[in-house]
This record gives structure tokens, sequence and C-alpha cells, in this order.
């Protein structure tokens, strides 16, 4: 077993291990590719206070959200907090980074401490993925990771060097961080604003 998973953690694929995909799992994998809501009923897994590990059930604004999310290249989100927004852009992004290959994600807050929350959740729904559905992985640390297809995702607060390194195909802003922005700039920190989530245009 210690072949096969990555650094002893279990419920981690390492890269480059064979996989036997059965019909059904082909089929899943297929599924849940080209739709990022039976993804998410389906596969990932979200901490409850009252209940602990449980499956993500989305509310239908939820459903709109990422549906939104995956087939437009800007969305604005007006929304109030404590709505299930942050774990809803956190279960696509790893349906963005799991399903296509050699994309750059950042997750950006006003503090370090909140973008790397928001990673650990993407992590934990990560690991309660099924292996064959897993891409192996090659970094995974609270600040970062990158799986054998080439993505890799990466938690910051926000900084001029931030995101220096790779062009960035999708990007996350928090909510706490919007707050502080002022509205009073010019026209591209507005634009910033309100890109919550922009995604790289389909070729």
């Amino acid at each position: 077993m210690s072949d096969t998973v990555y650094l002893g953690n279990p419920n981690l694929k390492k890269a480059n291990v064979k996989v036997e995909f059965t019909q059904e799992n082909i089929e899943e994998f297929i599924k849940c590719k080209d739709n990022p809501v039976y993804f998410a009923k389906n596969y990932i897994k979200i901490v409850s206070l009252d209940e602990g590990l449980v499956n993500f059930n989305l509310y239908p604004f939820q459903e709109k959200l990422i549906n939104n999310f995956h087939n437009e290249r800007f969305n604005i989100c007006k929304m109030p907090r404590q709505t299930g927004k942050s774990t809803t852009v956190v279960s696509y992004l790893l349906h963005y980074a799991v399903f296509n290959d050699n994309v750059n994600i950042a997750i950006l807050a006003n503090k370090a401490s909140t973008a790397r929350d928001l990673l650990g959740r993407l992590q934990l729904a990560y690991e309660n993925l099924p292996k064959w559905m897993q891409q192996g992985v090659l970094v995974w640390n609270k600040g970062s990771l990158e799986l054998e297809n080439g993505s890799k995702i990466l938690a910051a607060s926000t900084s001029a060097s931030a995101v220096r390194v790779d062009p960035i195909m999708s990007s996350f802003l928090t909510s706490s961080l919007l707050s502080r922005i002022t509205l009073l700039t010019n026209s591209l920190h507005l634009f910033i604003l309100l890109s919550l989530l922009v995604k790289e245009q389909k070729s």
C-alpha cells in the first residue's frame, strides 16, 4: 500500500500509480467531468457542525452558482455572509483542477490563514474522492497542492507577489477581502472587485 499512497496518507494517491477502471468508473468519470453539479452532489464531502463528515447537499441557488461558473467566464455574485458560497466555490475549484490539465488556481484572502482554511476544505474534499477519480499528488501542504495532471492550487494573502510566478486561470477572492476594497477607485479596481471567479477562456 505504501507504494501507492502519498507520503503515508492512505487517502491520497501518489503520482504515476496505475489504476484499473471498471466500466462504471469510466461512466462516472465522464459524467462528473461534464456535470460539476453532479460531481458536487455525489462526490464532495464537507464537515457539518452537527453531523461531521457528510455529503454536500446543494441548495438550488448553489447549483445555479456552479452552473454559472462552468458556463460563463466572468461571474458577479452579490450575496450575504454565511450562505455556503465559499463551500460552493471550493467544490467547483476542485472539479476544475481534477478534470482539466495544467490549470493554475489562486485562492486569495486578506489573511493567509483565511485562504489556507479554504484550501483545507478543498483538500478534505479531495481526500474523500475515490482513488480512481483522484489525480496523483506531487505537492501537498497547507499553502498549495500540485497534481500529476499539471494542475496547481495556491492559497495566499493578497500582495504584489502572491501570484506572480504562473499565469492564473481561476481565482477566488473571499468576501472579507472584497469588503476591504473601496469602490472609489479606478475602473480596473472596480473590475477586480466584481470578478469573484475568473475562468480561462475556453479554446
